[in-house]
């Protein structure tokens, strides 16, 4: 199961004393029968574990609410311990006292009991929830089956499953592989079976109301707890992000692709379906935006048949990100979508605190925010660097041989190099790629780029870089003339380059890199305003007086920060004084009536938004501003080094709509309604007002 930036709330990393180099080449059959009592919680299971190639000894994980019945094995004795607050660890040891693996060996499992594991909260830094398991009838709940729940799970290994599975009529069951049911006496009999091995098996269910189509041999399909509006829109996008990704990738691996309704916070990508809630897939302009459910049909491919172990790097969160967050926009040509992207994606990887960076190599799942900046982020962004080495084909012929050849295994990023070194194997006919992308991958740091100076003789230009670091590195110039661009690029390697072009145009101005399409540090100037970057900036938070009404909210989203991470100096208006404000970055909140700090900030507002106690304008439009919530990173009071971030709201009652913010830490300035769900009312970005731009750009008289 893959994550779109979810938050892992519990990794379960059991060491398997399996004497074997590959993961991939230890493979078992889990041949499983359940049956699921919704109304109680209730599973009782009988698992037959054929393991080929098995070793001295195993060890599976099965919830602590499972009572083990009965374990048949004429190869193994076994023990039954506690392995933390949701697990037991059930460790089997061969009976006969050798070193080398027991070629084949059946063990069968019988278990029973309650599985009942609420969501668990979620907080500013997480998007999504997770469950250890939980089956419930309850209107506002289903059932969520994760591995070790329904099955005992021999951990961090690749099997064939099939299942059996008995559940009342009214449920639908969803899981991986090719499905068969019969209803007998208002029981649904279900069969699974999948293809080819999988690194382990999701199995979820509810009153589903079910719509489907068939495309090119394939069922697209979708099942909602309540009959949506939006089914067609769903599933239409989901055939067109078929056509898309089987051309770039080759054949897509599953006869089906599912989008299944949750009734928690998540955004799960299983082999062949996608487990998202309800809440998300009632915002279809966010769901069809390319890192939603694009991300999570890619994953098909990278992560959820091609495989991961992730303790020795985890690549397909990268990979996947590239190919739907980004170069989707290529595919639909969304050109400013694509310059958005990585606009965004560079200002995260600046931002990133120090103590939170390490190289992308050493990425494994995504704890928090932090992480998914480098094994999203900069992961995504290193895979455009070798794009613009090589170029699409090249590219995607690499791409599509590793789906093929690593389809049922697990694959590591030796195994993702070496396809793009066997594609391509010499950048310029000098520079070896695989030692391009291993320097990237292995670095936690990133080059800058800086115009050194440049000169014109006629139609030919001269160009000094400076470029910091030892990567390679392909640049883009953009050469402007009065009626005529050109944009070419060029590969940089050494720590000053001089360039000489000659165009057939008079060239009037030259910028480098002039849509963010080098992953380097930027340059103050071309950082708009966002709230990352004032959270990143240790700032100081400025409270509302403390008898407004406002306090109580104030104070209740400071204690939230601090419960998710951030525990920064808070300080009221009244007592703050201009010293403090003038050396440190700020955190304003509340609105001008009760905060002085921020009726002062107030006046760097762009001119397009007007606030007051009554009214908020914004292009034309208007607002009671007690309608409103608004964030705002612009310019600091009186430091320009600082930054600042208003966080405007009158008369709430609680903060749950403050949280909807923490969604838009890439913006500059959002504006929403309180009452009122879905997009934001007005969005832009602000940039430093800067005259000067040299370190990249010149003018030639």
């Amino acid at each position: 199961m893959k994550y779109s930036k979810i938050y892992i709330f519990f990794l379960f990393a059991l060491t398997l004393q399996i004497n074997h180099t590959e993961a991939q080449t230890f493979s078992c059959l889990h041949n499983i029968s359940i049956t699921i009592i919704p109304d109680s919680s209730y599973l009782s299971g009988i698992d037959e574990i054929t393991i080929n190639n098995s070793a001295p000894q195993l060890e599976f994980r099965i919830l602590r609410s499972m009572t083990i019945s009965e374990i048949s094995t004429s190869d193994y004795n076994y023990k039954i311990d506690s392995l933390d607050n949701y697990y037991n660890k059930i460790t089997l040891s061969s009976k006969k006292q050798i070193k080398k693996n027991i070629s084949k060996a059946i063990i069968q499992i019988t278990y029973k009991g309650k599985i009942y594991n609420l969501p668990d909260e979620i907080n500013l830094t997480q998007r999504h929830s997770n469950s250890a398991g939980i089956i419930s009838a309850k209107k506002d709940e289903g059932i969520y089956l994760p591995s070790g729940s329904f099955y005992p799970a021999l951990t961090d290994e690749l099997s064939n499953y099939k299942i059996q599975a008995k559940i009342p009529s009214e449920f639908t069951l969803i899981t991986s592989g090719e499905a068969k049911v019969i209803v007998n006496n208002n029981i649904k009999e279900y069969t699974f079976q999948t293809k080819f091995p999988m690194d382990e098996i999701t199995l979820v269910g509810g009153r589903y109301v079910e719509k489907s189509k068939v495309y090119d041999g394939k069922t697209f399909s979708i099942y909602t707890y309540d009959s949506t509006s939006q089914a067609d829109t769903y599933l239409d996008a989901s055939i067109n992000y078929y056509k898309l990704y089987s051309n770039l990738f080759g054949e897509y691996p599953y006869q089906t692709f599912s989008i299944v309704d949750n009734f928690f916070a998540t955004g799960f990508g299983m082999p062949g379906y996608t487990l998202l809630s309800g809440k998300l897939l009632n915002m279809p302009w966010v769901t069809l935006s390319p890192g939603s459910l694009a991300h999570e049909f890619v994953h098909n491919w990278w992560g959820n048949s091609v495989y991961t172990d992730n303790e020795k790097g985890n690549w397909c969160e990268a990979l996947t990100t590239f190919s739907a967050n980004y170069y989707y926009n290529i595919l639909t040509n969304n050109e400013n979508g694509a310059i958005d992207w990585r606009k965004k994606a560079l200002l995260s990887i600046n931002d990133l605190p120090q103590a939170k960076n390490y190289p992308v190599i050493k990425f494994k799942y995504q704890r928090d925010m932090f992480d998914a900046v480098i094994g999203y982020d900069k992961g995504s962004f290193i895979f455009y660097e070798i794009y613009k080495l090589i170029g699409k084909d090249n590219f995607f012929n690499a791409l599509k041989s590793f789906a093929t050849e690593f389809r049922g295994k697990q694959a590591y990023w030796k195994d993702l190099i070496d396809k793009f070194s066997k594609t391509y194997p010499l950048v310029n006919n000098k520079f070896a790629l695989n030692n391009i992308i291993n320097r990237w991958l292995n670095s936690d740091s990133i080059p800058s780029i800086k115009l050194v100076s440049a000169k014109k003789e006629g139609n030919n230009v001269s160009i000094n870089i400076h470029k910091s670091n030892d990567f390679v590195l392909s640049l883009p110039i953009l050469y402007i003339g009065d009626n005529k661009s050109e944009k070419l690029y060029y590969v940089i390697s050494d720590e000053n380059t001089t360039i000489n072009q000659k165009l057939d145009f008079d060239v009037k101005k030259i910028e480098l890199d002039p849509n963010y399409e080098v992953l380097r540090h930027l340059y103050a100037w071309e950082k708009p305003y966002n709230f990352n970057r004032t959270l990143a900036e240790k700032p100081v938070i400025i409270l509302p007086d403390k008898n407004s009404t406002d306090y109580t909210v104030a104070s209740q989203l400071v204690q939230n920060m601090k419960e998710s991470g951030w525990d920064f100096p808070v300080k009221f208006a009244n007592e703050i004084s201009e010293n403090e404000i003038r050396n440190n970055s700020l955190i304003i909140l509340g609105n001008g009536r009760n905060n002085a700090i921020l009726k002062n900030a107030l006046k760097n507002l762009p001119r397009t938004i007007e606030i007051n106690e009554e009214n908020t304008r914004y292009n034309d439009k208007e607002m009671p501003t007690k309608e409103i919530i608004m964030l705002s990173n612009q310019d600091h009071p009186s430091n320009s080094d600082k930054l600042c971030t208003i966080i405007y709201f009158d008369g709430l009652k609680n903060i749950e709509p403050l949280k909807r913010l923490f969604h838009y830490q890439s913006y500059s300035l959002v504006i929403l309604g309180i009452n009122k769900t879905g997009r934001p009312l007005f969005n832009m970005e602000i940039f430093p007002i800067v005259a000067n731009k040299n370190e990249l750009q010149s003018e030639f008289k």
